[in-house]
């Protein structure tokens, strides 16, 4: 059912994420006709097939709101895509993080956001899944970073956010039984990645980088792979994000942006991958609508990386 690891061919590997053609949260959230969530999700693949890419990535907010959405249609939708491919696809699940936290103080909140995700997971049992993407903190520790507080209060509520998140991912790997890094913990906004990344090195969990998320920090996507290293990571978010001086003193970024419209140099950014040659994972993209998908697929098309 679940594969260690992506193709190790040589190539790069670009791939989808849903949000990009729906919107984010699925964008099909309270609509529980079943004909049309799959005649929009069939427009999905058709957009990915006239693009060649073999590498999607499922999010699963609307298993949440729109209960079973998994087993009707959209595993069902993804073997029948698979089926008429030339070239073997591949799956990975973006774990519900909208309305969780796992990180959470509060402890029977935190257990149900756990459930929550596990629930998600076992409705995953029939796909061929390489990566489950989670993410182990909200936007409540993102807030922590801001907080008007003293040094050693904030101290303390990431010495508590870290704990839970390790208890949290500790649970899941014991009730789900899954190899620990078929699990890709991925870096957010605002929460330093130095708290999480420990987590990851103890249990064995793999690594999915955000180059949006992390520049939104104002960092480079490469000096995260000086910091943290590359053999950990099993996936990467890819996306470019946009920088706006709008007075004195206050700049603006905004990630999720279309490939090539943005600060971050993305086609310098996959080409140095390429010179390192130890990253078999998939790139998936991720923007906010279909319009900005399609001029991401067009950049990685006029780069000659699909």
């Amino acid at each position: 059912m679940y594969c260690e690891n992506f193709n190790k061919d040589g190539r790069l590997h670009f791939g989808v994420n849903t949000d990009s053609f729906f919107g984010i949260g699925f964008g099909l959230l309270g609509d529980n006709n079943l004909g049309r969530l799959k005649s929009s999700f069939d427009g999905f693949f058709n957009l990915l097939n006239s693009y060649n890419i073999g590498n999607i990535e499922i999010n699963t907010e609307i298993e949440q709101l729109n209960p079973d959405s998994l087993q009707k249609f959209i595993i069902p939708s993804i073997s029948a895509f698979s089926s008429k491919l030339s070239f073997p696809l591949s799956v990975s699940v973006h774990l519900p993080y909208l309305q969780l936290n796992p990180a959470s103080p509060l402890e029977d909140y935190r257990r149900v956001s756990v459930k929550a995700i596990i629930l998600v997971i076992n409705a995953c049992r029939g796909l061929d899944v390489k990566k489950f993407v989670i993410h182990l903190t909200s936007e409540f520790e993102d807030s922590i970073m801001f907080f008007p507080i003293e040094e050693n209060a904030k101290k303390a509520l990431i010495d508590i956010a870290v704990s839970q998140a390790k208890k949290s991912m500790s649970e899941i790997l014991k009730e789900t039984e899954l190899p620990p890094d078929v699990f890709a913990l991925e870096n957010l906004e605002a929460f330093p990645f130095d708290y999480l990344y420990p987590i990851a090195e103890e249990l064995g969990v793999s690594i999915c980088f955000d180059m949006g998320h992390w520049g939104l920090n104002g960092f480079a996507p490469e000096d995260f792979l000086k910091k943290f290293g590359i053999n950990r990571i099993g996936e990467m978010h890819i996306q470019d994000m946009s920088e706006k001086r709008i007075d004195l003193r206050t700049t603006v970024r905004n990630e999720h942006r279309s490939l090539g419209t943005g600060i971050l140099n993305p086609a310098g950014f996959f080409n140095s991958i390429i010179e390192n040659g130890q990253f078999s994972g998939p790139f998936i993209i991720e923007n906010r609508s279909k319009e900005d998908l399609i001029t991401s697929l067009d950049y990685l098309k006029a780069h000659n990386f699909i």
